[in-house]
């Protein structure tokens, strides 16, 4: 003969089975759409923040460009020479990024007929330093470290360095 459950035992049985089918709602539906939602949040935030800077800079435009305007006009440099100063600059800030120095600040100087040099600003450790100026000499752009000078940061752990950077090109 068949027992029949009680109402008590009725209840416990639906109260489970419900909080069976309810976590394998939450676990399946609903918590793959909030942690999407929370992503696309963090996504939006990254965004504004973006936004927010690129129009910074695009109310500054102009003072940019009348300083790179500045900058560029002491300048005289042949076509080929301005793409070797685009292929120096970023050779250096490779090299930088690689060695973990920071670059502070990069200007071009106008120097001889055949030969470009850059003087740069950075900032880092001993170690960065030392990698910095070892792939710099034995960098395939044929660079060579005219002057360089490093001093202790104030508070810091961290050196600043001030290096003339130069190639001089076959043309």
């Amino acid at each position: 003969m068949q027992r029949i459950l009680t109402k008590r035992e009725k209840v416990i049985l639906f109260l489970t089975v419900g909080l069976i089918v309810f976590s394998m709602v939450f676990n399946f539906f609903i918590l793959p759409a909030l942690r999407k939602n929370d992503t696309l949040n963090k996504e939006i935030n990254i965004i504004r923040l973006r936004l927010i800077k690129y129009a910074h800079l695009l109310s500054q435009k102009e003072i940019i460009q009348t300083k790179a305007g500045g900058l560029s006009a002491g300048l005289d440099l042949s076509g080929q020479q301005k793409d070797a100063l685009v292929v120096i600059l970023s050779e250096l800030e490779g090299l930088a990024k690689n060695a973990g120095i920071r670059l502070v600040d990069v200007r071009p100087k106008p120097g001889k007929a055949k030969e470009i040099t850059v003087d740069i600003k950075t900032e880092g450790d001993m170690q960065g330093y030392l990698k910095f100026i070892y792939s710099l000499e034995n960098s395939l752009t044929l660079l060579t470290v005219n002057k360089f000078q490093l001093s202790a940061k104030a508070n810091s752990q961290f050196l600043e360095g001030s290096f003339t950077v130069s190639q001089i090109s076959a043309e």
